[in-house]
């Protein structure tokens, strides 16, 4: 039975990967001059959750990192390992 609670990170290298798929989600609103609804809209999520990712607190699924991933046009692994020097 599930509690309806969302597990947090619990790992440095989880904790890692949503701070880079935050930092590129918003590299590339600002590129494309979009509003977080607009943006989230894009991707395909729910503005709340592109809020959650971007706080740090969401746990988000292969099956969202994809969707991100093709709706930017960004390789899943640009989205997770990117470190500011490569994004540079």
């Amino acid at each position: 039975m599930t509690t309806g609670k969302k597990r947090r990170i619990e790992t440095e290298l989880g904790e890692f990967m949503v701070r880079n798929l935050a930092a590129v989600m918003e590299r590339e609103r600002d590129k494309r001059g979009l509003g977080k609804v607009e943006f989230a809209k894009l991707c395909q999520i729910t503005a709340p959750s592109y809020i959650t990712i971007l706080d740090g607190t969401a746990n988000p699924t292969l099956y969202v990192i994809t969707r991100i991933s093709n709706a930017l046009n960004i390789p899943v692994q640009e989205l997770l390992f990117t470190t500011k020097k490569q994004a540079d």
